[in-house]
C-alpha cells in the first residue's frame, strides 16, 4: 500500500483523536493563539483540525515506510537539493542535516541521503516499547542510513562530523527552560543549541531541510544553507545567532504552510 492509498485513512485518524479524544487539542489550540494572535477562534479551530490530518497523514506514512519503493520518492529530490549537499561534503567537515517536526521528516530523512549519495547518521531514542524502537531503527535504516543510540549524543555526533559523515538532527523541539532562548512567531522562546555548537566547533556547514507536502500529496524538498558567516566573536553570541538564524527559517515555512508543523508539542511551556 502506497502513500496515495494510505491517505484515505488520515480522515478516521482525524475524527479519532481531533474530535472523539481531543487529544492534545488543548495544546495546539494555545499553540495556534500564540503563534497567530490575529486569527478568530473559527479559524483557529479550522487550522488546528488540518495539523490533526496533516499530522495523521504523516503517520501512515511512516507506517508505509517498509513498502514504499525508492522510484515513488526520488522526485521529490530536486537536482539543486543534491548539488547543495555534494558541494557542502566537498568541504570534508561532513554535514549537519537539520530538520524540523514538518511535513515528513522522517521522509526527508529517509530519502535525501540517499538521493544525494551519502548515508545519514542519526541518533535514536529508545522508546518504552522496545517493538516501536526496533521499529523505528528498521524503517529509518532500510535504505542504508545508520543508527546511533543515545548516550553522549553531543561527543556522538561531533566524532561522526570528523569522520566526514552526514548528520541528521531534528532541531525545533523545547529546549530547557534556563537555556538559550530566541525568538519564534515574536515569542522568546527556549531552544536547543546543539546544532549551532556543534556546527562551529566542527567547522561543519548546516543545510536545513523541509519536506513540504503538496495538494495532490506528493512532496517537494525544500533545502538552504544556513549561514555561519558574519558571527559575534564571541562563542556563546555565535551560537545564539546561528541557532536564531535556523529559526528564524523554521518560522518563514511554519508560517507559509501552518497547518503541516506538529502543534501537539508544547513548544512554549515556559
Amino acid at each position: 500500500m502506497g502513500f496515495k492509498r494510505a491517505h484515505k485513512f488520515a480522515p478516521f485518524l482525524t475524527f479519532i483523536f481531533h474530535d472523539l479524544l481531543k487529544l492534545r487539542r488543548g495544546v495546539v489550540m494555545k499553540n495556534l493563539s500564540l503563534a497567530f494572535p490575529e486569527l478568530s477562534e473559527e479559524e483557529k479551530a479550522v487550522l488546528c483540525r488540518k495539523c490533526y490530518i496533516s499530522a495523521a497523514k504523516t503517520f501512515i506514512e511512516l507506517m508505509a515506510f517498509p513498502v514504499v519503493k525508492y522510484d515513488q520518492i526520488e522526485g521529490y529530490f530536486s537536482d539543486e537539493a543534491v548539488n547543495m549537499g555534494r558541494a557542502a561534503f566537498e568541504r570534508g567537515k561532513g554535514v549537519i542535516l537539520l530538520t524540523a517536526h514538518f511535513g515528513n521528516w522522517e521522509l526527508a530523512a529517509l530519502g535525501y541521503p540517499k538521493k544525494v549519495g551519502f548515508p545519514l547518521s542519526t541518533l535514536v531514542q529508545p522508546q518504552r516499547n522496545g517493538y516501536i524502537t526496533n521499529w523505528m531503527v528498521k524503517a529509518r535504516t532500510m535504505w542504508g542510513n545508520k543508527i546511533y543510540r543515545t548516550g553522549h549524543a553531543a561527543m556522538t555526533l561531533y566524532k561522526a562530523l570528523k569522520n566526514g559523515e552526514l548528520i541528521g538532527i531534528a532541531g525545533d523541539q523545547r529546549g530547557p527552560e534556563d537555556g538559550l532562548r530566541v525568538p519564534f512567531f515574536g515569542i522568546s522562546s527556549a531552544v536547543n543549541e546543539g546544532t549551532a555548537t556543534l556546527a562551529l566547533r566542527a567547522d561543519a556547514p548546516i543545510l536545513m531541510g523541509f519536506m513540504v507536502r503538496q495538494p495532490d500529496n506528493s512532496y517537494d524538498f525544500k533545502l538552504h544553507e544556513i549561514s555561519t558567516e558574519n558571527l559575534p566573536k564571541d562563542k556563546n553570541e555565535a551560537v545564539k545567532e546561528v541557532t536564531a538564524r535556523h529559526t528564524a527559517l523554521l518560522e518563514k515555512y511554519v508560517r507559509e504552510y501552518p497547518d503541516q508543523y506538529f502543534w501537539m508539542h508544547n513548544r512554549w511551556k515556559y
